[in-house]
């Protein structure tokens, strides 16, 4: 990934003012960017979540040579959805009606699922994508079973037959990979210890202008251990400081503080609804949403998000998602989605409950990450295969039932 001052614009600064680097990272600093750009991109650029929100690091994958790890980036972004068809030939799915079949455009009515595309209805005009759906920083997802891989990894005696030059390119591919986990370890070790040296700094310097502005006399009361502690309290007793693991939890679990400014941080594309609000509708919807869906926040504020959905989206992904509302669990699946223009995507869809202190849910967050073809093909027939397998383990063999 490319590391930029202008995509990263608070990337970690080096200075001499704090501990050198160590070799390892001055290496990477010197192949991968330079001491004002080198960011986490730069070492974690391979990292990749699965759909159960695993991380993987795809040049880690070196058991299977990568086989069967499909990363769900594109290459050229897609403007509309494609699925394969028995012969496995790609054809493109079938548009929706657009923005007027939704009842988006009619206040006071509730949101509907996108209705077909037919002669009767006028279709909206081709809605481009303002700036690329993902980021190059966004959540990225990866469909090779980390599961599989681990089972792999504890089986040496079976090892296949290579030969002696793929033994040797194998073993460089190890050591390779070993010494990018341990610049990673120690990257993030060394940026927390700079980071530490910078607070220190930045301690000494407000210190310096209390002393320069107030004088010594009320610069002594001022930094004196005793106010300095009641300050802190005060601190506590307002929520801003945590005395206990208690009232750590309360504030990360507080959802503007935590999981929703991490999100808005990374630029995530989300909205967030209110279950207790009729129809749980969106009360906030970032810009990456409305850049990914091609509505516009006066359309889509107080409305339901089945506006998404239409009519060649899978049932039994909505059923999972309502089922994951219904039960308060977070939950991914990934499932055809529509734009306003009638225009399809494969979204890669997270949803996570939020909740208060008292452990009552107060929104919904919703994220959505476009994917490729390739992507949601493989992931959609794992969900398919998975569900076969429940319903079969569900399923009781009357042979076996006792008699009454």
């Amino acid at each position: 990934m490319s590391s930029t001052n202008n995509l990263y614009p608070q990337a970690p600064c080096f200075t001499s003012s704090v501990p050198p680097m160590s070799a390892a990272t001055s290496q990477a600093v010197a192949t991968r960017g330079t001491p004002a750009t080198l960011n986490l991109d730069d070492i974690f650029g391979d990292c990749f979540f699965t759909p159960k929100g695993d991380a993987v690091f795809l040049s880690d994958q070196v058991d299977n040579d990568n086989e069967g790890a499909i990363v769900s980036t594109e290459s050229e972004v897609a403007t509309n959805a494609s699925r394969m068809n028995p012969d496995g030939v790609s054809v493109p799915v079938q548009s929706g009606g657009g923005i007027q079949t939704t009842n988006l455009l009619s206040s006071g009515h509730n949101a509907t699922t996108m209705g077909q595309s037919s002669d009767q209805i006028e279709r909206p005009n081709p809605i481009p994508f303002s700036t690329t759906p993902q980021k190059e920083h966004h959540l990225g997802y990866i469909s090779t079973d980390v599961a599989s891989n681990k089972r792999r990894r504890q089986r040496p005696n079976h090892e296949r037959k290579m030969s002696e030059q793929q033994k040797v390119e194998r073993r460089e591919r190890n050591r390779e990979h070993a010494k990018r986990s341990r610049i990673r370890k120690k990257f993030l070790l060394e940026s927390l210890q700079q980071s530490v040296s910078l607070l220190k700094e930045e301690n000494e310097k407000l210190r310096h202008n209390i002393r320069h502005y107030l004088g010594d006399e009320k610069a002594e009361k001022l930094l004196s251990k005793k106010n300095l502690e009641e300050q802190s309290a005060a601190a506590a007793a307002a929520g801003l400081i945590a005395n206990s693991a208690n009232d750590a939890n309360k504030v990360l679990d507080d959802p503007d503080f935590s999981f929703i400014k991490a999100l808005q941080t990374a630029q995530q594309n989300f909205v967030v609804t209110d279950p207790s609000l009729p129809d749980n509708p969106i009360v906030y919807a970032t810009q990456g949403f409305l850049n990914l869906t091609g509505y516009t926040l006066d359309q889509v504020l107080g409305r339901n998000c089945r506006f998404l959905q239409g009519p060649e989206t899978d049932p039994k992904a909505v059923e999972k998602i309502r089922k994951s509302i219904e039960d308060g669990s977070d939950m991914s699946v990934c499932l055809l989605n529509y734009r306003a223009d009638g225009s399809t995507f494969w979204n890669q869809f997270f949803i996570a409950a939020l909740r208060d202190a008292a452990g009552n849910i107060t929104n919904y967050v919703g994220v959505q990450c476009k994917v490729s073809d390739q992507y949601a093909a493989t992931i959609i027939q794992r969900q398919e295969d998975n569900e076969t397998n429940e319903n079969s383990m569900g399923q009781v063999d009357p042979t076996n039932t006792p008699h009454q």
